[in-house]
């Protein structure tokens, strides 16, 4: 949520004009708290010196209230500017006397009178990062009510085009049928592809209709889009699975978030090459988190140089709006591509309805893995 804890200049005029606006008040409470014939000139100090000092002192506390600690929850850092308001008091108040003894001959409160240099700036502290802490949470409310509402329209669109893909998917099934008992005597490899086809095809139906799958129905369905590639590029492709854990197959994630970055792997980093290449698809778990890379050794390319097709902005769109994490992109020309990301780790109940089979997919018969 970088853009809720961005201060541009309108902000920090904003800041400023409530500083100067306190600095006033506080004048013209001193200005008429005290007898008419003291009232020779106003303390234009407080304008100058007081709160500029205030506001000196405040910026290394903004600074890790909401910079270094941005991660932290609201308590914590509501916790952590309790625990620096007596510095931040002390700090501006020892600055401002020595100052003034200083610099303008005295003119600060001297005695049990400096407990109201204690009391007030005290007050005003809590006032100003209540109010800091306050427009930060607006501005994080406001990020995510964009965020859910942008969530809810891409969920709404994506039932739309599932209701559109489902007019009549029975129709596709039989024509598959029909197309696969009309091959003739020997082509029982061209019957296996297209029962491959036809299993993507009802993969992708049924990731319209849900919202997470298990990790071992993404690789299958990805292993059944690599092995029909494979067919076309013959030796030129080749790919590798590895799952650092076999537990991590009934981990959940969204349907369809590999296959565009395995298929951006091939298309742009491995057809063009004449000797073509290798991808490598790796799964492992840290911490609470569960870490993806597809990787390739083919062309690739100046990031500086170039715009990401749908695929790659679709999943990088996906898991900002998902999980509020990115898709990083590592490449250079002529040593393949890197794309890595990172999820919430969770698994799948035992009573989660899956479908596809929850082993460790495999590649069919003479493909290698």
């Amino acid at each position: 949520m970088k853009g809720a804890r961005d201060w541009p200049w309108r902000k920090i005029l904003l800041v400023g004009g409530l500083y100067l606006t306190f600095a006033i008040f506080y004048m013209l409470a001193l200005y008429f708290a005290v007898p008419p014939e003291y009232r020779h000139g106003l303390n234009w100090r407080i304008l100058y010196l007081d709160y500029p000092l205030k506001a000196l002192y405040t910026l290394p506390i903004w600074l890790l209230t909401f910079r270094t600690f941005a991660h932290w929850n609201l308590v914590s850092r509501v916790l952590l500017n309790v625990v620096l308001l007596p510095v931040w008091v002390k700090g501006w108040q020892w600055s401002y006397y020595w100052l003034c003894d200083a610099y303008f001959g005295g003119g600060h409160l001297v005695g049990s009178g400096e407990w109201w240099d204690v009391y007030i700036p005290a007050l005003f502290y809590v006032l100003q990062f209540g109010i800091f802490h306050s427009w930060t949470y607006y501005q994080d409310l406001r990020v995510a009510e964009v965020g859910r509402a942008e969530a809810s329209r891409m969920a709404l669109q994506s039932e739309l085009d599932a209701l559109k893909a489902q007019l009549n998917p029975h129709f596709l099934y039989n024509a598959f049928n029909t197309i696969s008992a009309s091959t003739g005597p020997g082509q029982e490899r061209t019957r296996d592809m297209i029962a491959q086809l036809s299993d993507l095809f009802r993969y992708q139906l049924r990731a319209n209709r849900e919202h997470q799958l298990t990790l071992a129905s993404e690789l299958e369905f990805v292993t059944g889009y690599l092995a029909l590639e494979h067919a076309r590029f013959g030796d030129r492709l080749a790919y590798t699975v590895t799952v650092a854990d076999p537990a991590l197959y009934r981990a959940l994630l969204p349907p369809l978030l590999l296959q565009p970055l395995v298929e951006n792997a091939v298309r742009h980093g491995l057809s063009s090459l004449v000797e073509g290449g290798h991808v490598y698809i790796e799964v492992r778990a840290k911490a609470d988190r569960l870490q993806f890379s597809v990787r390739d050794d083919g062309a690739g390319f100046d990031p500086a140089r170039i715009t990401y097709g749908y695929g790659i902005r679709n999943t990088r769109r996906r898991l900002a709006l998902l999980y509020q994490t990115d898709l990083n992109v590592v490449s250079s020309p002529g040593r393949g591509t890197r794309c890595t990301f990172s999820i919430p780790l969770a698994y799948a109940p035992q009573s989660f309805s899956d479908r596809r089979r929850t082993t460790r997919p495999q590649p069919p018969a003479g493909i290698p893995e």
